[in-house]
Order: C-alpha cells, then sequence, then structure tokens
C-alpha cells in the first residue's frame, strides 16, 4: 500500500495554537516499544530524515507562517539545526548566527529538556497562566524549512497590526512566497504518491491573503486536493471595551475581520476543493460571541490554549478517515463525497468527550438520549437533522461496551439495535432514524483521543482517566477519551453564508481606509461580496441524494 502523502500548511498565530496541540496528538500516538500496531499510518503526514550526524529523525511534513517575535523558546530552526536533506546543503561561511537573549521557559518546557522525561505523562502541570504562545506547549521539533516568519511584522505590535488580508497577499508576491514556494516543491519532490495539502489558516487577519495567495500557487502548480480550514480565534483582546473610543477601535477592528473572512469565504469557492470554517464561537464574527457549550468540558474561550485543544481534536479525528490503515478513503474521496452541486464549503462538528457511564452500554445511552451527539465547530452554523451528507468517525469505544451479553440484555433485546453486531451498525442504525432523507458514512477507529500532557485540564471531574462518566471524583489525570467528529453539508450551509454577506454588506467599504491603501478597489471589494451571493446559491436548490 502507498503512503499517500500530504503536506500541512499553517497560517497565523491562531492555527499555530491549533497546530501545536495536532501535532502533540500525534506525538502521543506514537509508539517507541514495537509492542503496539498502530491504526494510522504515520507516514502520511510524517517524513524520515538523517541529520548531518547521521541520527534518523521522525518529522511533520509541514511549512509554518508567523510573525516575528511570536517563536519565543522554539529556535527558527525548528530544533533540528542539523538535519539537512542532500538539496540543501549549506556552505559553513554562508550562515549568520544572531544570539537572542534566552526565552522563559515554563517547568513543563523545562523538563522536557530535562534527562529524565519519564514522570511528564504522570506528572500534573498547570499551564494555564504559563502558556502566552503556542511554542510554550509544544513538544515535537520541526525540520528545518518548517518555520518560515514574516519578518516585516513583529507579533503584539499594536501599532502596526498585520491585519488586512491585502497585506498578505503582497507579502506572498515578495521573496518571502518565493521562499516558501520552494519549500513546497522540496517536500513534494520527497513524497512518492501524494494525497493533497491541508490548509489551516487564521482568515480574520493578514494571514488570509498569505493563505489564498499560498493556495492559488497550489492549484497552479499542482493537481493535488486541497481541503482547507479558515479558523476564526475564540476571543480578541478588544472584545471588551470599557470606553468609548475602545469601543469604536472595537467596531473598527470587527469590521476588518469580518470583511477578511468573507472575501476567504468568497476566493476559497473557487480554489479550495473542500473548506470547513471552523470556531469555537456561536457566532464568528462580530465578535466570536459566547463558546460553544460541550456537556463534560469546562474551558475557558479566552485562553486560546484551552479553545485550540479542541479544534485540534476535531482535526485530528476527522482526518483519520484518510490516514487509516485500514480504511481505503482518500483525501479526494473525501472532497468528492462532500462536494456536489458546486456545494465546496462544509460544517464540522465534535462530541469530546463522547461519553457515557462506565457501567452503562452505548445502546442504552443512544436510546435515551434526546440531544445531538455532537456540537457544531462552524461559525453561525446550525447542523440539520435531515437531508444532509455527512462523514462520521468515531473513535475509541470498545466493542465490550456496545451491549449486554445475551443473559443480561432483559429490554435490550427489544431494541432494534440489539442485532448490531459492532459500532458501527449501531451508528448507522442511529443516524438512520435521527437523519432523515440523508446519507452517513462512518469510519471506526478503535483508539481513543490522547489527552495526556500537555493537553490542557478542560475535562468534567466526573469522568474517569478514560473520559467514562462514574461516581466518584477523579483522583488522578485523565489519559484518553472517546470522540465523535464529523463533516456535514446541506442546505443548512445557505444561512450561514446569507448571515455572513448580510453582515459584511452593511459595513461602509469608505471607512476601510487601510484595505484601499493595501490595494483593494471598491469595484473590486464588490464584485467579491456579489460572487459571495452567488456562491450561496448551490446550496438552495432542493437537496436530492
Amino acid at each position: 500500500m502507498s503512503t499517500r502523502e500530504i503536506l500541512t500548511l499553517q497560517f497565523g498565530h491562531y492555527s499555530n495554537y491549533v497546530g501545536a496541540h495536532f501535532w502533540n496528538i500525534q506525538e502521543l500516538s506514537f509508539d517507541y516499544t514495537g509492542k503496539v500496531k498502530s491504526e494510522v499510518n504515520h507516514d502520511v503526514l510524517y517524513r524520515e530524515g538523517q541529520t548531518s550526524n547521521g541520527e534518523i529523525t521522525f518529522t511533520p511534513r509541514l511549512l509554518i507562517a508567523d510573525l516575528k517575535g511570536s517563536l519565543k523558546t522554539l529556535p527558527a530552526h525548528g530544533g533540528l539545526e542539523n538535519e539537512l536533506s542532500t538539496d540543501e546543503e549549506v556552505p559553513w561561511n554562508s550562515v549568520e548566527k544572531i544570539e537572542d537573549p534566552p526565552a522563559y521557559k515554563n517547568v513543563y518546557l523545562t523538563d522536557i529538556e530535562s534527562e529524565n522525561t519519564s514522570n511528564i505523562e504522570n506528572k500534573k502541570y498547570i499551564l494555564d497562566k504559563d502558556v502566552k504562545t503556542w511554542t510554550d506547549y509544544l513538544y515535537p521539533r520541526f525540520h528545518p524549512r518548517t518555520i518560515n516568519i514574516v519578518k516585516e511584522y513583529q507579533h503584539g505590535n499594536e501599532q502596526e497590526s498585520f491585519d488586512v488580508g491585502c497585506t498578505g497577499r503582497l507579502i506572498w508576491k515578495s521573496d518571502y512566497g518565493e521562499t516558501f514556494s520552494d519549500n513546497i516543491r522540496k517536500y513534494v519532490e520527497e513524497c512518492d504518491s501524494m494525497q493533497g495539502f491541508q490548509v489551516n489558516f487564521d482568515c480574520c487577519d493578514g494571514f488570509s491573503g498569505l493563505a489564498l495567495g499560498c493556495i492559488e500557487h497550489l492549484v497552479d502548480e499542482y493537481t493535488k486536493s486541497i481541503v482547507a480550514h479558515p479558523i476564526i480565534p475564540s476571543y480578541f483582546k478588544d472584545n471588551d471595551p470599557t470606553s468609548q473610543e475602545d469601543r469604536d477601535r472595537s467596531t473598527l477592528k470587527d469590521s476588518m475581520r469580518l470583511v477578511n473572512i468573507a472575501l476567504s469565504i468568497e476566493e476559497l469557492s473557487h480554489h479550495a476543493t473542500l473548506f470547513v470554517p471552523l470556531c469555537t464561537g456561536e457566532k464568528g464574527w462580530r465578535k466570536p460571541g459566547a463558546g460553544r457549550r460541550f456537556e463534560h468540558l469546562n474551558y475557558k474561550s479566552e485562553l486560546y490554549y484551552h479553545t485550540s485543544a479542541i479544534l485540534a481534536s476535531a482535526l485530528d479525528t476527522l482526518s483519520q478517515k484518510y490516514r487509516h490503515r485500514s480504511n481505503f478513503f482518500s483525501m479526494s474521496d473525501v472532497c468528492a463525497d462532500l462536494t456536489g452541486y458546486g456545494r465546496k464549503m462544509a460544517a464540522a462538528s465534535i462530541g469530546i468527550p463522547f461519553s457515557f457511564h462506565e457501567s452503562e452500554y452505548l445502546i442504552d445511552h443512544l436510546n435515551r438520549t434526546t440531544q445531538p451527539i455532537y456540537t457544531s465547530l462552524t461559525p453561525s452554523c446550525k447542523i440539520a437533522t435531515d437531508k444532509i451528507f455527512q462523514l462520521i468517525t468515531v473513535r475509541g469505544i470498545p466493542e465490550h461496551y456496545l451491549k449486554a451479553p445475551l443473559k443480561e440484555a432483559k429490554e435490550q433485546m427489544n431494541l432494534p439495535a440489539y442485532r448490531c453486531r459492532d459500532v458501527k451498525e449501531m451508528l448507522e442504525l442511529y443516524f438512520q432514524a435521527n437523519n432523515f432523507l440523508s446519507a452517513t458514512n462512518i469510519t471506526v477507529c478503535e483508539k481513543p483521543l490522547e489527552v495526556k500532557t500537555p493537553f490542557p485540564n478542560i475535562f468534567s471531574e466526573q469522568l474517569n482517566k478514560h473520559g467514562l462518566l462514574h461516581n466518584d471524583i477523579r483522583s488522578e489525570n485523565m489519559q484518553s477519551c472517546a470522540v465523535i467528529s464529523g463533516y456535514h453539508n446541506g442546505n443548512f450551509m445557505a444561512d450561514m453564508i446569507e448571515k455572513l454577506h448580510r453582515e459584511v454588506s452593511r459595513i461602509k467599504f469608505s471607512k476601510l481606509h487601510k484595505f484601499e491603501e493595501e490595494g483593494l478597489e471598491l469595484i473590486d471589494y464588490q464584485e467579491s461580496l456579489n460572487k459571495l451571493a452567488e456562491f450561496k446559491d448551490n446550496y438552495e436548490d432542493d437537496f436530492e441524494l
């Protein structure tokens, strides 16, 4: 079986928060003992390399974009300074080494660098106040070409913010874009049977333009699938103004973010194979809004460290479909199944943890629950229950939790679901009963989601270490939990596009001076909004399976 490699691209600070959790989750799933057979083909996302000292490395096939000053404790060379490919030999006198003052390292990072790291897994870290950037909880180290810093802008500089998509476009057209494109080419040339590209980007600031410029390049140069996730952070510092001046500034910034989002979605409708907006806030624009509620999670919307862990859990679970060893789905299959009738945009959901009582069976839980078993992660989007197409992935439900043995079944035997032989059949029956005129494809993975350190401690204490409800307060760290996640598409997506178009149409372009200064003309802006409205029409025809 071929590897079917994927190159992942991350643009923007919050997307890198999500990415840090995502790659931590990958590292936790590795087995270094050789005793556990992995469900996931790690070669899909990772590449094998070698340092100049002859040491074998295994690093993500990844390119990251962020601003100057965002890395803190992570070196710009990714932590593997000595790894060089055969086409990247660097003359000894061509490297200028500049020593910066060492950044503060929290206890977790200090423990990683110590010789004895065996106790990290069981040690309880409280990182909520220590995490100032995504590198403060990042476990893996990267290939030297992975990190690509935008040096024209400083992270956290409010006086000269990287907040307009047009600015990102200009940077892509500069030497930065050429270097980034060259790094893409080097990764692609290493692949034997490439599936495509995962592109996760902050869609409300300058990184939107940078990412879209890159996506256009991918379309022009490579005939591969592009799955994009435009991501909206869960919180912005200006969300809680205390004076009229602050309110005016917040309204302007919010309008600029809204325009970036709208322009991103309109362009993705032309260039991406599939794209799925993500946000843990209910609204996503005109401020992210209240955080989505999860029954057994206690997270803080203002902490990127918390909310990005939820999105990373969804991305890891959703991508299992084209990374699983026993699944013959590819990225292009997923895109083809979801994007009929020109409906390139879909919604995402997650149920984390997918939990029921440790003394209960799945059949009883599904029979008694009246609420959806997942929560939408797409802004301003309520996922319909009827006339939809959905790809569902569920992980971590042991078969012995399926139903009671025949001798103990009692009332269970009266349920049609008792005839189901495995988790997949039972969930297929559940969705058939709850989703009228819909098609559901289900992937089941045995392994749960690993939520060990440095995953944030956001789970209810009523869960045991495996994420199941129990009667006592948990005394040990959470180790894992079952998760259900899905991609969904149908007529209901039209409402989201309508809300976005309505909100952005209220903005007076004449007030967006920065967009005009960066080259966006009124006629082009209006044309983009018209195309966004036309894109909505793809979702308004009668749905047929």
